[in-house]
């Protein structure tokens, strides 16, 4: 994670509202090359409450994570606007890729991005909120979808915009964990000046009605002096989680954070989002760092059976660079404001390397 500047930010005005049509609003893409992406396709649309009447466009694609410029130009985009084209009364304003569906275009030149980027920026006229679910393989997209069933049947019946704590649910805390590497780290790892990624989250907070009783935050330099590391005590058992940030292997916490019981949850923290200091968590292949694949893991945060896995994730296929991380004040600020999971993903997005994970039509 370099200190270096950043891409500029695109405003993506939060004016959508939570009263959706879906059979004009939202838009599911599969990938017809892969039996996991159609699989993955059908099964969210027989378990996901409320979405029957979708539109869906089955895509012919690779089915590499990375896609060149012109394979994402033909294979992707290009049907869209296909599709587009030929439905010109509707502009959805939210889409999902599913497995299989490249999420990085990378030419091995200077400008890689990802696909949900290129594709809500690239088509004239349409600048939806993307989202995938594109977890680790059919089992667990199977278990994500599963529990978007199980949240939205017990606490939010008859609702195409799912909340848990509508339905009481109980998912009131935020872990804000500031704890990082300082001084003493080789290959740039002193983050000693940038405590502000991950503290001005409480701003948004707070401004959401947040009581600060349930903002826990910790803040601290780890450092290394005379060959022996300083490590801090994280947050890490923490009981009805809302909204988790942390540096990840940029800490103590190491790579395995969320699967190796370094960090476990308890009471009702099955419906919470994530957002890390962490280079590549956007990717598949693991890069020595926190990722979304391992966060939805079976066992992922103390939890059984995906118990404990987030609901929302904010991720980047490429080096963001610190000013590309999501904003934390957003994103967390909004969610805790009640908007749903696509708005407060895409309205803290700083660089073009951004991926999210998960059902945009989420809520707290």
């Amino acid at each position: 994670m370099s200190n270096a500047a950043g891409s500029t930010n695109v405003v993506w005005q939060v004016t959508v509202t939570n009263v959706i049509d879906v059979t004009k609003d939202l838009l599911l893409i599969y990938n017809t090359n892969s039996l996991d992406s159609s699989n993955v396709w059908y099964y969210y649309m027989q378990h996901r409450p409320m979405i029957s009447n979708a539109n869906v466009l089955g895509i012919g694609c690779v089915t590499n994570e990375i896609t060149t410029t012109a394979d994402f130009t033909n294979q992707i985009r290009n049907p869209v606007v296909t599709w587009l084209n030929a439905n010109p009364t509707k502009r959805p304003q939210y889409v999902i890729l599913f497995l299989d569906i490249s999420s990085r275009i990378n030419d091995g030149g200077p400008s890689p991005s990802s696909v949900s980027y290129n594709l809500s920026t690239n088509v004239s006229g349409w600048s939806p909120f993307i989202t995938h679910i594109n977890m680790n393989g059919t089992n667990d997209c199977r278990a994500y979808i599963d529990k978007l069933e199980f949240i939205g049947t017990n606490y939010s019946p008859g609702k195409l915009i799912i909340s848990a704590s509508a339905g009481a649910y109980g998912n009131t805390n935020y872990v804000l964990d500031g704890i990082r590497h300082g001084t003493g780290y080789v290959g740039g790892e002193n983050f000693s000046g940038d405590g502000y990624v991950v503290s001005s989250a409480t701003n948004g907070l707070l401004a959401s009605g947040v009581s600060a009783n349930a903002i826990l935050f910790s803040d601290g330099l780890e450092i290394i002096s005379n060959s022996v590391a300083y490590n801090l005590p994280h947050p890490t058992g923490t009981t009805n989680v809302a909204g988790y940030i942390c540096w990840g292997a940029h800490s103590s916490l190491g790579a395995a954070y969320a699967t190796n019981g370094a960090v476990q949850w308890h009471g009702n923290s099955g419906w919470w989002i994530i957002e890390t200091v962490e280079s590549f968590n956007g990717q598949r292949v693991d890069p020595g760092q926190g990722t979304f694949m391992k966060w939805c893991s079976p066992n992922a945060f103390g939890g059984t059976n995906y118990s404990n896995t987030p609901v929302g994730a904010v991720t980047y296929v490429e080096e963001p660079k610190l000013a590309g991380v999501n904003d934390s004040t957003k994103y967390f600020g909004l969610w805790a404001a009640g908007r749903n999971f696509a708005i407060c993903a895409w309205n803290s997005r700083n660089t073009p390397y951004f991926q999210a994970v998960g059902d945009p039509l989420i809520i707290r």
